[in-house]
């Protein structure tokens, strides 16, 4: 569902960049160069502020070449043009499998001397001694003939571009997250340049440019709004959903049975792969739009004054949560650079158990009308429902 969810706009802008190229639309778009720049620089500033240093590297390759082609007139061949925007393309995979962090630090340093150090070394390389590799081409599915006759011969830009849209799927299934997704989007609209020739630069980077920008926005709202253990919307998040609700709406206050005991008993690891599972299956069965209100207890906004069917859907969410085996995970599990345990599929072991919870549930009517008289209406009949043994879902009268 994540993947889902964040493909739509890279996929949307390729295929309008493809139509235009193609010609099945006639836009008439008003590209220039001082657009394009303007779009990466505020793409590469947005990266710096939230510390995004995938999109922040991605701008500022963009803004590498728009000065480059416009700025320093440079005037490359096509086949030198193919191969810097391979280049390029690559070096935005390759930093696409790290995780964010900020630019003006070590690691913004080191970044930036190798970046540099790779422009003037190539450059120097196929002015001296090495220029002949442009124009030479392999075979890759040599003593393949079937192969052959399908890829035929490739240049040493064709092999980058396709390493560079390979590393981009790797971090897509690494991350699964929106940056990396809207970076393998960025990685084909250059395939699109790559194949249209310079006639198809501007439009293209300005798609790149438009398409960072939006990542980064996308990623300030996320910081503000979703919580970052359970990716579901926060409490701020919750606090501007009510004032979009109309009159007739129920809210369920949802908290997890014995956390505090889970947690001294299995750890905070534990804790938090309980957190995550219980999240993950209110989003989904909830029957409305869910929150983390704090700490173990999370709220779910149901529209309509259907009580019944809201019931319904808060006691199938409660058993699918009941039913669900949690696999206690070991505690010396391989972490990634980030610190975070690295996810190992097929590697069974470790204890199972379940968690449960309570649920309070209140809808808006004559002695509840506003949304904070509903919420603790539904406080109220949650407190019922642990009174009452847990594990169940309580309305309020």
């Amino acid at each position: 569902m994540t993947l889902l969810r964040h493909i739509w706009l890279p996929l949307l802008l390729v295929f309008l960049v493809v139509a235009q190229w193609q010609r099945w639309l006639a836009l008439q778009l008003p590209l220039n160069v001082l657009l394009a720049a303007g779009l990466a620089a505020i793409a590469f500033t947005l990266g710096i502020f939230f510390k995004a240093s995938r999109i922040a590297t991605a701008a500022l390759m963009t803004l590498l070449l728009l000065a480059g082609l416009h700025y320093l007139q440079w005037a490359p061949s096509e086949r030198e043009l193919r191969f810097w925007l391979s280049v390029g393309a690559l070096n935005v995979a390759l930093v696409s499998l790290t995780r964010d962090r900020s630019l003006l630090s070590f690691f913004g340093l080191i970044l930036a001397a190798l970046l540099a150090a790779q422009v003037a070394g190539i450059q120097f390389m196929l002015q001296e001694c090495c220029g002949d590799l442009l124009a030479t081409s392999w075979s890759p599915a040599v003593g393949l003939p079937l192969l052959d006759s399908l890829f035929g011969r490739l240049e040493l830009a064709d092999l980058l571009i396709i390493s560079a849209l390979a590393t981009a799927a790797v971090a897509v299934f690494w991350h699964r997250d929106q940056v990396s997704i809207g970076l393998f989007g960025a990685g084909i609209l250059v395939g699109v340049a790559y194949l249209g020739g310079p006639g198809m630069l501007l439009l293209v980077v300005s798609a790149i440019g438009l398409l960072l920008v939006l990542l980064a926005l996308r990623t300030a709202y996320d910081l503000a709004f979703r919580d970052e253990l359970t990716g579901i919307p926060s409490r701020r998040a919750y606090s501007r959903y009510l004032l979009t609700l109309g009159r007739n709406f129920s809210i369920a206050v949802v908290d997890i049975d014995h956390f505090k005991k889970l947690n001294d008993r299995h750890g905070h690891q534990v804790g938090d792969q309980a957190l995550r599972m219980v999240a993950a299956r209110i989003a989904r069965y909830g029957g409305g739009r869910a929150f983390r209100y704090g700490g173990e207890e999370f709220v779910i906004v149901i529209r309509g004054k259907d009580r019944e069917r809201a019931e319904k859907a808060l006691e199938r969410m409660r058993e699918k949560i009941a039913a669900y085996p949690m696999r206690i995970r070991a505690v010396g599990r391989p972490k990634d650079g980030g610190g975070k345990v690295r996810k190992q599929r097929g590697q069974g072991g470790g204890r199972k158990i379940r968690a449960t919870v309570s649920v309070g549930l209140a809808a808006s009517g004559p002695k509840a009308r506003t949304p904070d008289q509903v919420l603790e209406a539904a406080d109220k009949a949650l407190y019922r429902a642990k009174r009452g043994g847990r594990n169940r879902v309580i309305s309020a009268a």
